[in-house]
């Protein structure tokens, strides 16, 4: 492993004579540079189109496709993109371009800052982020902007007992080089008391007091900057949060209340651009937080990290077939955590390092030639790229490696197949290790260990002492379009993994876990379960293999306008099936097979529809959500009348939004001319049908812990708020 990150520095060094040697016919083009890692400059030669990245964009979205979305925010657009396009988790986000030191700079910005979102080919993963799975997403900004934006919020259970307010105030600007953004958020949630819930109270006597959700009040505040140096770029990010909540809960018989108190602040500071033909990013951030939480005892948990990061990529040479580049990376960590327990009765200090560097070679092996130059088959062969790295970790966990591989081929323009397969161990994230710990929102659970129903308080937090989780995973995928008006988009992925030591909480709350974790239930003097640990645990063995399929296409509606627009409708269908899923808790208990309904048990089906649609000055958005039922054993390996039978359940939630218009700005005067209203007036109906989760025991009768407001006191909500520029 050693040698094949060495190799990697030693091409990557010889990277800029073989470019030099390379005939001017071979040689790539000079792409535009820009003074700026996150904006576009005042004034550049333009030889390209401004903002486009390394390899053209699977699929864009302009203007109107992002307004369709009616995000508040460029962070909610990117949330959307990835979750219509399937794009899995974290997705690597480019600016203008161009790798960045931290996106996250430009996530608060309205959605009209934004040119266009481009969603790469999945080569593109190799190429910038050195993972040849995962997704690279470029978002082109406006270059002149400005704007002060505010949004007020009330929302509410159609059933009544609770509410909610927020108010968020932003303002931000982008001049060539220079952004600035800043942002206070403050919201207030009332408690649901179980007395407001006459059918949970008459299930469940005695509860009037207790909280199905506790009370909060949270206050936010963020600060970004990025600021020219030299033909450098340099950013600062800060955030920041206090949130206070409080719950009374049941102890046996005894009432008890909890207050819980939490406070965090991240500072990042980045530097980002170019030196001797690389591409370089670099980051300095660090984080504080702590936590206080009463009830039955008194619990104080601080905790304070340093992460230092430098990643650099940069074209290596030219073959025929287009230009190879390397990806090179490094990160350094230490954490640092503290736990005390009633006051001085124990203290837990915890000290952490953490260190990884990793590096991925992206090679392009064939490129069908242009149009009219396709001798022979050659056009059939299409364009074939493929990509090789290495990661190397060194933890208090122990030491890590890992490679990973890629295989992009497009036989046509629009059809494109994708192969990789990865195995490394893995670093723990931070968060999970030294979290505050603090008691989360009461749930309702069955006890398979009693066969009763328990309402019980969620503890929460990181778990120090986690072992670095190693995996194996392979994924194929096939993608294509977009075609046509409709510019459909289709795909079609199998991934199958494999994990030991697999990071996650307690599958279920049965005898045979309980015997193996004792420490993580809590119950009372007549043996009901009150609390229950879910912070993370490592399980021993997880596998799985699933197919998932994407649908996208979009039509015109309405009459045209008068500068030829008409309104826009897209609908998007995701489709998840689960075709294996085991997992071993513990080495000393045996695998559960989670579709059979093992370990809590695992829906082999789920469904997810959207439509977005803009006509006008109205806007809908519609999502519909179906998972399938299935079976929660109550013994581990077979079926008993005990078992439960979960319910399929369905969701829709709805969005109907309407601008009140005004006239548009001049050219000059900052903002966008997609940015026409003034005002907008949003109505979120979530859970239109009021669906609730539903289950019966195998033997047909009722299950304890799935009355109607059991597992979602909530239920049907309305949301009402108003966005605005001022």
């Amino acid at each position: 492993m050693q040698g094949l990150l060495c190799a990697l520095v030693m091409v990557a060094d010889s990277g800029q004579a073989a470019q030099a040697l390379a005939p001017a016919s071979d040689r790539a083009p000079a792409a535009p540079t820009a003074p700026d890692a996150g904006a576009a400059p005042d004034a550049i030669v333009v030889t390209a189109r401004r903002g486009a990245a390394a390899l053209p964009p699977e699929s864009e979205l302009g203007g109107r496709a992002i307004e369709t979305l009616h995000a508040y925010d460029i962070g909610e657009v990117l949330r959307r993109t990835a979750q219509l396009r399937a794009l899995g988790e974290d997705p690597l986000v480019i600016v203008n371009g161009r790798r960045v030191a931290d996106p996250g700079i430009f996530s608060n910005f309205p959605p009209d800052a934004l040119e266009r979102v481009e969603v790469l080919p999945r080569a593109a993963g190799a190429r910038y982020g050195g993972d040849p799975r995962r997704r690279v997403v470029n978002i082109v900004l406006q270059p002149r902007y400005a704007s002060r934006d505010g949004e007020a919020e009330a929302k509410a259970p159609s059933a009544g007992g609770a509410s909610d307010l927020g108010l968020d105030i932003r303002q931000g600007s982008i001049a060539g080089i220079d952004v600035t953004q800043f942002g206070v958020q403050a919201s207030r949630a009332s408690a649901l008391r179980a007395a407001a819930r006459p059918v949970y109270r008459r299930a469940h006597p005695g509860t009037d007091a207790v909280t199905l959700r506790p009370s909060s009040r949270t206050l936010g505040g963020n600060l970004a900057l990025t600021r020219a140096l030299g033909r450098w770029s340099s950013s600062l990010h800060l955030v920041t949060q206090l949130q206070w909540s409080g719950a009374t809960l049941l102890s046996g018989d005894r009432r008890v209340q909890s207050r819980t108190a939490t406070q965090s602040l991240s500072v990042t500071a980045g530097l980002t651009g170019d030196w001797a033909g690389w591409s370089i990013q670099s980051t300095l951030s660090g984080e504080a937080g702590g936590s206080r939480l009463s009830d039955l005892g008194s619990t104080r948990s601080t905790r304070q990290s340093l992460t230092a990061a430098l990643s650099a990529n940069r074209t290596l040479f030219t073959l025929p077939a287009g230009a190879a580049s390397v990806s090179l990376s490094a990160q350094t960590s230490l954490s640092r955590s503290r736990t005390r327990i009633d006051a001085g009765a124990a203290e837990r200090p915890l000290t952490a390092r953490d260190a990884e560097q990793s590096g991925t070679v992206s090679l392009p092996i064939w490129r069908t030639p242009p149009t009219g130059r396709r001798p022979g088959l050659a056009r059939l062969f299409g364009t074939l790229t493929a990509s090789l790295g290495g990661t190397l970790r060194q933890s208090d966990a122990g030491r890590g490696q890992g490679l990973n591989a890629g295989l992009s081929w497009a036989p046509l323009d629009r059809l494109s197949w994708t192969a990789d397969w990865a195995r490394a161990t893995d670093s723990v994230p931070v968060t999970e290790r030294f979290a505050p710990v603090y008691r989360g929102t009461p749930i309702t659970v069955l006890d398979l260990t009693t066969g009763q129903s328990a309402l019980v308080v969620p503890i929460l937090g990181g778990t120090p002492g986690l072992r670095a989780p190693r995996f194996e995973r392979r994924a194929l995928s096939l993608s294509a379009g977009p075609f046509g008006r409709s510019a459909a988009l289709a795909g079609i992925s199998l991934q199958q993994s494999e994990e030991i030591d697999s990071i996650g909480p307690l599958p279920a709350v049965t005898a045979e876990l309980e015997r193996a974790f004792a420490d993580r239930f809590q119950r009372d003097a007549a043996g009901r379960l009150v609390a229950l640990d879910q912070r993370p645990i490592n399980l021993a063995l997880v596998s799985a293999d699933s197919l998932g399929t994407n649908l996208s296409l979009g039509v015109p509606i309405g009459k045209a306008m008068p500068d030829g627009s008409r309104g826009t409708l897209r609908l998007t269908v995701n489709n998840s099936l689960q075709l294996r899923s085991l997992m071993t808790v513990h080495p000393g208990l045996p695998q559960m097979d989670r579709l059979a309904g093992d370990g809590g048990g695992a829906a082999r089906h789920q469904l997810e529809l959207n439509l977005d649609g803009q006509l006008g000055r109205w806007g809908l958005n519609m999502a519909a959500h179906w998972r399938g039922g299935y079976r929660v054993r109550r013994e581990n390996g077979r079926n008993s009348p005990g078992d439960l039978r979960i319910a399929a359940l369905g969701t829709v939630d709805l969005r109907l939004n309407y601008r009140l218009e005004r006239a548009l700005r001049r050219k000059g005067e900052g903002g966008s001319a997609r940015r026409a209203g003034n005002l907008l007036f949003d109505l979120e109906i979530a859970n239109l049908f009021d669906a609730r989760p539903a289950a019966r025991l195998e033997d047909g009768a009722p299950a304890p812990g799935y009355g109607h407001d059991d597992q979602d006191p909530l239920g049907r909500t309305i949301r009402l708020s108003v966005k605005g520029r001022f």
